[in-house]
């Protein structure tokens, strides 16, 4: 069976045609400053994985640690300055993630897709490339790590079974590059997905930050929003660890 869970934060599982595909792991309960508030994931999380997909060099989603934990046997797929990052200091084999390639899986392919946002490691340094991806086979899944809001969106409708789409983040606010709940629901009125999952909330927090005590609300709002600017598609809330069925085709 065909279906996605939202580990949490940027972390997801992907399952098509009996492949299982693991995006951006944060598998950790803190990073820095910044703290798991969502239940841990299981430490089943990482079983079967045949691929892990690494959308950009952000701590919160180039993980490290996290990496280290996964079978030895799972390739990362990831753009180049993270593929560097990652030959460097894990045991991974690697592909690199070129925008319009496709790397075969089994019955699956993944198709890599541009993004807007800066995917550099730190504050400082050269610009390095983000991505997302979108999981081909008996269902059709895009991935979002991070992004802004951009018109080549519109390329990938057609038949998207699931946008896994991120709404907010840890801090008090997002910034240019990402997706607030009312940008993320335009996003998915240029996807025209199915079904809109909203992602990257919920999980992690900074210390004291306005929303702490409601992470549910960007994921409620986007929904809503999803109900108005694209009425066609079925927004999904799932909380950190629940799962997504979807049918085959």
């Amino acid at each position: 069976m065909d279906g996605v869970t939202y580990v949490g934060h940027a972390t997801t599982l992907i399952d098509v045609g009996g492949t299982r595909l693991l995006t951006d792991p944060l598998l950790r309960q803190h990073l820095g400053h910044i703290r798991r508030i969502a239940p841990p994931p299981p430490p089943t999380t990482a079983e079967g994985v045949a691929a892990v997909l690494i959308s950009h060099a952000h701590h919160d989603h180039l993980d490290l640690p996290s990496l280290r934990r996964l079978p030895a046997g799972a390739r990362v797929i990831a753009p180049a300055g993270c593929a560097a990052i990652v030959r460097r200091w894990t045991r991974h084999e690697v592909v690199q993630a070129v925008p319009g390639a496709r790397v075969a899986l089994g019955d699956v392919s993944v198709l890599t897709v541009p993004v807007e946002h800066d995917g550099r490691r730190f504050s400082i340094g050269p610009r390095l490339s983000a991505v997302g991806y979108v999981v081909e086979g008996s269902s059709r899944v895009a991935f979002f790590g991070d992004t802004d809001l951009y018109d080549g969106m519109r390329e990938l409708a057609g038949d998207l079974d699931v946008a896994l789409v991120p709404v907010w983040g840890w801090g008090p606010r997002v910034g240019p590059g990402h997706l607030d709940p009312e940008r993320a629901a335009r996003a998915v009125a240029l996807l025209r997905p199915r079904v809109a999952v909203p992602i990257h909330w919920g999980t992690l927090a900074a210390p004291r930050v306005w929303w702490r005590a409601d992470p549910g609300m960007p994921a409620r709002t986007f929904a809503e929003l999803v109900g108005r600017l694209a009425p066609s598609t079925e927004a999904k809330i799932l909380a950190p660890g629940e799962s997504l069925a979807l049918r085959r085709t």
